[in-house]
């Protein structure tokens, strides 16, 4: 390698290749400019070194078990190098003591060896105290963290205010154990909540089901109604529910107007049915001797009108929900259904037999009673001639009185057929029997001013729109007999059902019967019987109570028969509470 050399000045010859490439061919003699000194590399390289020695330091602050683990491993190898060190002094110690007995190397050599068990214990101790803190550091604070995670909890005992990399792990593990803790306490509600809508449809379904069925199969009687509500009591885990009916509608089905199950509504007792019905329903929390309540009104309406209101009673800690309202409204709206079309039955049976009646009557009207007129007439022309011509003779006067007991057997047959065409032409209130026989007792009491008490316990007896009539009539009558005949001044009307057999006793304190006449001769008494015949029942007169006036009892099973003693879904009901959802 050749090197060239550059001029010499002040006797210094100087290589070329030493020198600043701007300095390099120029003249030693000419001054050349000082060459701009370039940027040295030591400022880089003391900032590159003081930031690897500043981030070594943030490091080991981060992370201090790091730090403590690092110490405690440099020690350790400090004490094995200074073993080694001390070993190989050693060894050339005990050979000087070897080649020279007697001289200072095996007093060193016995220092070094003492210095060597030393540092042995040393580095054993040292040992035994890092594993202790590598075990408890990184195995048992490990476990105890995935300990708490597996379980899903924040650990209570866990380290506060630790700092270094293992209890911020396990603050970390802690906040994951509290989200999954979260989640898993989320996930259960909505399984809860999701088992309680499933249950609560299912119910729901079946108790729609069995309404539907019910209602379809069967009159809305008292035993229905009621197991009814008391099934909807359970859906909804209600105190009681309650249906409340307007009274004509009542008294139509023969039910009361008031039906609760387990209990009656309080709401009830405040407001009327009809009024809460009319003013759209109520939803209110009001607090009683026992407690806060929460209660649900719902009309039971249609488009034909109203009938009635519905009251669900819960506990306050009851929160009615979108579910139930919807459910109460579903019943109510089945409850209104059923209710219109029983009503709309009754009446197209009603006037199906009212036009018929109503046919015959215009017959009998057009036929007999014109027949009757027209021989009444004749009867009175002929007493009249019969007067003018032989008056005076004996044959005439005998004339006269036949002729005069004809005309009074017209005269009570017209009467009665006049009677006959009323009745025919009577016809049913919307309330039914119970308030026909009312109107019937108020018509007769405020014309003759006689006391007349009415004891109505037929209820829900299933009872044909021909049965009803018939036993209008029948009571009518026996109003009649005792207003024209018994001159009583109180008289009492009981209708009840007894074993299925339907019971009507008409009690006076009128003159009474003789004794043994049993009425009869009274055209009436013979119509009475006529329609307990039809009724497939029987017809008796007797003394009343105590041998004071007259008793008049009809006995007769209806044709539609008992109803069931006991719902058939009550048994599905029990059912359904056994079977898990």
């Amino acid at each position: 390698m050749s090197v060239n050399t550059a001029p010499a000045r002040h006797g210094v010859r100087i290589k070329q290749d030493s020198l600043h490439p701007a300095w390099r061919g120029a003249d030693p003699g000419r001054k050349q400019p000082f060459p701009k000194r370039r940027k040295s590399c030591f400022k880089g390289t003391v900032y590159r070194r003081t930031f690897s020695i500043a981030n070594d330091a943030h490091v080991l602050k981060r992370y201090p078990l790091l730090s403590r683990l690092s110490l405690m491993l440099s020690c350790l190898a400090s004490l094995c190098a200074a073993l080694f060190l001390s070993a190989s002094a050693a060894g050339r110690l005990e050979a000087a003591a070897r080649a020279a007995p007697g001289s200072l190397a095996a007093s060193q050599l016995a220092g070094i060896e003492l210095m060597e068990i030393v540092l042995a214990l040393a580095f054993v101790i040292g040992c035994a105290i890092t594993l202790r803190i590598a075990y408890r550091a990184l195995a048992q604070r490990t476990d105890c963290a995935l300990a708490r995670l597996a379980a899903h909890t924040v650990g209570a005992d866990g380290p506060v205010g630790g700092t270094d990399e293992i209890d911020r792990l396990i603050r970390a593990l802690d906040g994951v154990s509290a989200q999954l803790a979260c989640r898993v306490a989320d996930s259960e509600r909505l399984s809860r909540h999701a088992h309680e809508q499933e249950r609560f449809a299912t119910r729901s379904l079946e108790f729609i089901y069995r309404a539907c069925t019910c209602l379809a199969e069967n009159n809305a009687s008292t035993q229905w109604l009621t197991a009814l509500l008391e099934d909807m009591a359970d859906c909804l885990r209600a105190r009681s529910c309650s249906l409340g009916l307007l009274t004509p509608l009542a008294e139509s089905l023969g039910v009361p107007t008031r039906l609760g199950a387990p209990r009656l509504a309080s709401l009830l007792d405040e407001f009327d049915a009809e009024t809460l019905a009319r003013k759209g329903g109520l939803r209110r929390q009001a607090t009683y001797a026992d407690g806060e309540r929460v209660e649900l009104a719902v009309p039971v309406r249609d488009a034909d009108g109203i009938y009635g209101i519905l009251v669900v009673e819960a506990r306050s800690d009851v929160l009615f929900e979108s579910r139930y309202s919807r459910l109460v409204d579903a019943v109510a709206s089945l409850f209104a259904l059923s209710l219109g079309s029983l009503q709309r039955t009754q009446r197209r049976r009603r006037l199906a037999l009212m036009d018929e009646r109503n046919a015959i009557a215009g017959e009998l009207h057009d036929s007999l009673a014109q027949a009757l007129s027209y021989m009444k007439l004749q009867i009175a022309r002929l007493q009249l001639e019969i007067g003018r011509s032989c008056g005076a003779c004996a044959p005439g006067g005998k004339v006269l009185e036949i002729s005069g007991d004809i005309k009074t057997g017209l005269d009570s047959a017209y009467r009665h057929l006049r009677e006959l065409l009323s009745a025919f032409r009577t016809s049913m209130p919307p309330g039914g029997l119970q308030q026909a026989i009312r109107e019937v007792v108020e018509e007769l009491s405020a014309r003759a001013g006689t006391e007349i008490g009415l004891d109505y316990r037929l209820g829900d007896t299933p009872l044909s729109v021909n049965e009803e009539f018939h036993l209008l009539q029948i009571v009518r009558e026996a109003l009649t007999n005792v207003i024209r005949h018994a001159r009583a001044g109180h008289a009492l009307i009981r209708l009840d059902c007894e074993a299925g057999v339907v019971v009507v006793q008409v009690d006076d304190d009128g003159r009474g019967m003789a004794a043994g006449s049993g009425g009869e001769g009274h055209h009436g008494v013979s119509i009475m019987h006529d329609r307990a015949r039809q009724l497939a029942g029987t017809l008796d007169l007797q003394p009343g109570p105590g041998g004071r006036g007259t008793r008049v009892e009809l006995r007769f099973r209806p044709r539609a028969g008992p109803p069931p003693s006991s719902p058939p879904f009550a048994s599905d009901r029990d059912t359904a509470h056994a079977q898990p959802h």
